[in-house]
């Protein structure tokens, strides 16, 4: 006995076809049908009721695991009238409801019921239209669905799906799946507990494709996962991920050989833009901070950040920077540091900057001490020779030379045009070369340029040195203080604290933490 309910779908050409196709499924004591079955085929013009128009009757309609396709012949021009509708009945058993034909072409589509032969007919198909599948609802739900697809089984296979789109057109702008809506809602949503939301494949394309006119063309969030978007290129072993718990971008590659780059950026007017701003944090924070190498690197150079200024080849007066940095105090009792540089580690070869190449400073120049290095001229292969600054609390000048002088034992010393210029508060040193010159003098200071020497040994030579203070625009305006106090938020801090015995954290200029 048959006691199941028919899951069938009619497909028309048009209301006028002979014969039209049914499809369905049909369930023999609960289990799917096999076997030869005799169906009639009835045409009524109301659901209950009515009166019979045609009949025809299908013998031995074969059925292979509940499905059947049977050819239904009905006269053309009984088909008049969207008031038409099919009964079937199989084996003497009368399928309820009735099937509603319409007079316009289209597929008619029933869902399985809890009662057998139950057919609910919710959308329709228009076949060979633009449109194959339209469905509309109505409702106000928040979670109304015009079209509901589930896999009922909670076993079913890899890459099973509720709803499935394939368009197998090859051109560039074929769409398998297209959702839209008319708000500011989502086109496609897709929600798993433990999966992929949306997932997007491509061999030759793109894997997913986001686009706006006027706002976001891919917007991604996670509350509480390590972040909000994976991506990864397999062959180059390339990760990176966006918005993580602890990171806006955090990209890795895993290039062993030393030429892999983990971030690469390349603008019109600037390649990598960074800002920082903490308000309520303590700890330090970097706009850029740049970790090269590590304790069992095998890199010949690593740099913790790497520039590279290139001005113009073709346009004159252009000015390139390789590292250019700038630092705001934002109060008087701060300090700022355009550029801070120290290094760490064991053994003498620590420099905190090497410069090669010629240095302009464009302020006062302090430091702790000074020197001179250079390859020791009789041994330059194994050792350096050193001498230190000749120091002074003035800004001095010093100006010297021998001279002959002439038979009176008088001498004429000219010095450069600007010398009186440059400076101011002269003073001299004469010293006997060849004999003795107890009568040597001055004669004449500087005047125009010049000083004289007399009470000498005529013809014999004489070493003369004169000193001045710079009087220039430049060193009045950076005229060093001899002695000063310290700020008060400097007392009992120390520009060299290595050289008191003390640490870091009595350093004015502490050097920055390393995390």
């Amino acid at each position: 006995m048959i006691s199941a309910a028919v899951l069938g779908c009619i497909f028309v050409s048009t209301v006028t076809a002979e014969p039209f196709t049914y499809q369905g499924q049909l369930i023999d004591s609960g289990q799917p049908a096999n076997g030869l079955y005799d169906m009639t085929f009835r045409l009524t013009d109301a659901e209950v009721g009515g009166i019979a128009l045609a009949t025809d009757t299908v013998s031995n309609v074969s059925v292979v695991n509940g499905l059947f396709t049977a050819e239904v012949d009905f006269p053309s021009t009984l088909m008049n009238s969207n008031n038409r509708w099919l009964s079937i009945n199989v084996e003497g058993t009368i399928l309820s409801p009735r099937v509603r034909l319409r007079d316009t072409p289209r597929a008619q589509n029933a869902i399985r019921s809890n009662t057998a032969g139950t057919i609910e007919l919710p959308f329709n198909v228009l076949n060979g239209s633009a449109t194959v599948f339209s469905v509309r609802s109505s409702s106000t739900s928040s979670n109304a669905s015009a079209l509901f697809g589930q896999i009922s089984t909670t076993s079913s296979g890899g890459f099973s799906a509720g709803v499935r789109g394939v368009n197998n057109g090859t051109g560039f702008s074929g769409v398998g799946v297209h959702g839209s809506q008319n708000g500011f809602g989502y086109g496609v949503y897709g929600t798993t507990p433990g999966g992929v939301g949306v997932f997007g494949d491509s061999d030759n394309g793109f894997g997913l494709w986001g686009q706006s006119d006027i706002n976001t063309g891919l917007y991604a969030r996670t509350d509480s996962g390590p972040q909000a978007i994976q991506a990864e290129h397999g062959d180059a072993d390339i990760e990176v991920f966006l918005a993580t718990e602890e990171y806006a971008i955090e990209a890795y590659n895993f290039d062993t050989d030393g030429e892999g780059t983990a971030i690469y950026a390349r603008g019109g007017e600037t390649g990598i833009y960074s800002i920082v701003e903490s308000e309520d944090s303590a700890n330090d924070i970097a706009a850029v901070y740049g970790i090269a190498g590590n304790p069992t690197s095998n890199a010949l150079r690593s740099y913790g950040v790497y520039g590279f200024g290139r001005a113009s080849a073709d346009i004159g007066g252009r000015i390139s920077y390789g590292l250019y940095g700038i630092a705001s105090t934002g109060r008087d009792s701060n300090l700022a540091y355009g550029i801070y540089a120290t290094a760490i580690g064991p053994g003498p070869g620590r420099l905190a900057a090497y410069l090669d190449g010629d240095v302009y400073v464009g302020g006062a120049l302090t430091k702790v001490s000074g020197a001179f290095k250079i390859d020791h001229p009789l041994d330059p292969e194994n050792k350096y020779l050193s001498h230190s600054f000749v120091e002074s609390p003035d800004m001095m000048n010093i100006y010297n030379g021998v001279t002959t002088l002439d038979s009176s034992g008088n001498a004429v010393i000219v010095l450069p045009d600007y010398f009186e210029t440059l400076n101011r508060d002269f003073q001299y040193q004469l010293t006997a070369i060849g004999a003795a010159m107890p009568s040597l003098y001055i004669s004449g200071e500087v005047s125009a340029n010049q000083f004289t020497i007399a009470g000498g040994v005529a013809g014999k030579r004489v070493s003369w040195q004169v000193t001045g203070v710079r009087q220039d625009p430049s060193a009045i305006e950076h005229r060093i203080v001899v002695e000063e106090n310290k700020l008060e938020q400097h007392k009992g801090k120390y520009l060299d604290p290595k050289a008191f015995g003390l640490g870091n954290d009595h350093a004015i200029h502490p050097r920055p933490t390393q995390n």
